[in-house]
């Protein structure tokens, strides 16, 4: 079977897709699927950065499209757009998308995301079966906002997509399989994009069924072989497959994450789902019964 996973270059893709955050185990306020962004906030809108930083109220819980440059507001923490002296604050999904986006730090960038004004001193309310912050329960499928400190500018922008306007350094070219497989990837830590064949819940028993370390967890068929897929759910922008569905075992997606090797067993923990076409050179596996 001709399927390909290539190594991604240490810079951030051209664009960071929409993110679908993950189930966690444990009650966790990632236990239920998020509704979609668009769907619950709309489209993005163009805005102005000086707007957005001024008069941002008019602007609450819109998805808005935005031109900056991306600068430091709180060391490994906290990203945030600017335009001279006007500031807006960038709220990534998870801690470790500060590294990934922080490459394109003092480049002109384009992003989306919902506005939403930085609270000051936030209570836990009771929402969903447990008790979170108040901007968690009031919205549900993004994280939750940081109380606001002294020196912050005073609205947030929750980062769906990024952009570099394309005035920054050329980036590197991706390394191919040929160049470093998914057990130096693994050694390595850095990112792959991972090109196969969905294989459900283990539908088709690719994996000891012994070596799952989440309930959630799927499996995807690659060149490398078979890998558990973590922390994200196989669906993305305009689709959603069925892990215990066999039809659905005849799909193909690319998954962006990071190899992990425990016990001899291979895991990719994503941060990216996308439906692809079957790549032309590629034979689908059989799923036996």
């Amino acid at each position: 079977m001709a399927m390909a996973m290539a190594l991604m270059p240490a810079a951030l893709p051209a664009q960071v897709p929409i993110p679908s955050p993950p189930p966690l185990s444990g009650g966790g306020p990632h236990d239920l699927p998020p509704v979609g962004v668009e769907d619950q906030y709309g489209r993005p809108e163009p805005r102005d950065l000086a707007d957005i930083a001024n008069s941002g109220n008019a602007y609450q819980k819109q998805n808005v499209r935005v031109r900056g440059r991306l600068d430091d507001l709180a060391p490994n923490r906290f990203l945030m757009l600017t335009d001279g002296a006007e500031r807006v604050m960038l709220v990534t999904f998870f801690d470790s998308d500060y590294r990934e986006i922080a490459v394109l730090m003092g480049l002109e960038v384009e992003v989306t995301g919902i506005l939403r004004r930085i609270p000051g001193r936030q209570k836990r309310v009771p929402c969903h079966g447990g008790t979170y912050v108040e901007s968690k329960c009031e919205d549900w499928s993004l994280p939750e906002l940081p109380d606001k400190e002294l020196g912050w500018p005073e609205q947030s922008i929750t980062l769906l997509t990024i952009s570099d306007r394309g005035k920054g350094l050329p980036r590197k070219e991706t390394r191919g399989l040929a160049d470093a497989g998914i057990d130096a990837a693994a050694a390595d830590g850095k990112p792959v994009r991972a090109i196969g064949q969905f294989r459900g819940a283990n539908l088709c028993k690719d994996l000891p069924e012994s070596s799952r370390r989440d309930p959630l967890d799927w499996v995807l068929q690659t060149t490398e072989g078979p890998v558990w897929v973590t922390g994200r759910r196989p669906a993305g922008k305009g689709f959603q497959l069925d892990p215990a569905y066999r039809a659905d075992t005849n799909r193909w997606l690319e998954v962006r994450g990071k190899v992990l090797i425990l016990d001899s067993v291979r895991y990719l923990k994503a941060s990216n789902v996308a439906l692809i076409a079957r790549p032309e050179d590629a034979e689908p596996a059989s799923c036996p019964p």
